[in-house]
C-alpha cells in the first residue's frame, strides 16, 4: 500500500518547475523567431509586388509591358545596383517602409534592407523558385535573427519574387 506523507509533491514540483519554465521559454523563443521570419518574408514579398508594378509607361503606351530599365541584373544590392538602379531603389524604398511598420524588435530595418540581393529579369526567367515569361523581380536575404531570451540564433534564407500581371489583349 501507498502511504502518503504531507509534502511528498514538493520535491517533484521542485524538480519539474525549472524544466517546465525552460520549456515555456523555448516555446516563446521559437514562436517569436517564426514571427520575425514571417514578418520579414511578408515585407519582402510586398516590396517585390509593389516594385514590379512600377512599369515603363512608354512601353505600356505601345501596348507592351516592361520594368523600368531593360537590363538584367543578378544579385545586386542597393549600394551597388549596377544598371538596375531605377527598379532596385524603388524596391528598396518599399521594403524600408514595410520593415519600419513591422514589429521587428532588436533588428535594424536599414541594415536588413541593405542586405537584400535583388534580381531583375526584364524579359522573364526563373529566380526564387518562380518562372515567368513576363518581367520578374526577385529578392533574397539571409539575416541573423536573435530570439528574445538569447537562447539561440537562426539564419533563414528568405526569398520573394513577383511578376508583372500579364497584359491581356482586348
Amino acid at each position: 500500500m501507498w502511504h502518503r506523507h504531507h509534502g511528498q509533491a514538493l520535491p517533484i514540483l521542485a524538480l519539474m518547475l525549472p524544466a517546465l519554465t525552460l520549456f515555456i521559454l523555448v516555446v516563446i523563443e521559437v514562436a517569436n523567431l517564426w514571427l520575425d521570419v514571417a514578418l520579414l518574408e511578408d515585407a519582402l514579398q510586398q516590396a517585390t509586388r509593389s516594385a514590379v508594378q512600377h512599369l515603363d509607361y512608354a512601353m505600356l503606351a505601345r501596348n507592351t509591358q516592361s520594368l523600368r530599365g531593360s537590363r538584367t541584373c543578378q544579385a545586386v544590392t542597393v549600394t551597388n545596383p549596377g544598371h538596375c538602379a531605377a527598379i532596385v531603389n524603388v524596391a528598396h524604398q518599399f521594403l524600408l517602409v514595410n520593415l519600419r511598420t513591422a514589429r521587428l524588435d532588436g533588428h535594424d530595418p536599414d541594415k536588413l534592407a541593405a542586405a537584400v540581393r535583388w534580381t531583375v529579369l526584364p524579359q522573364g526567367g526563373t529566380c526564387a523558385y518562380v518562372t515567368s515569361s513576363t518581367p520578374l523581380l526577385c529578392a533574397e536575404v539571409q539575416p541573423t535573427l536573435h530570439g528574445l531570451f538569447g537562447l539561440g540564433e537562426i539564419r533563414p534564407r528568405i526569398r520573394a519574387a513577383d511578376t508583372i500581371d500579364r497584359l491581356s489583349r482586348p
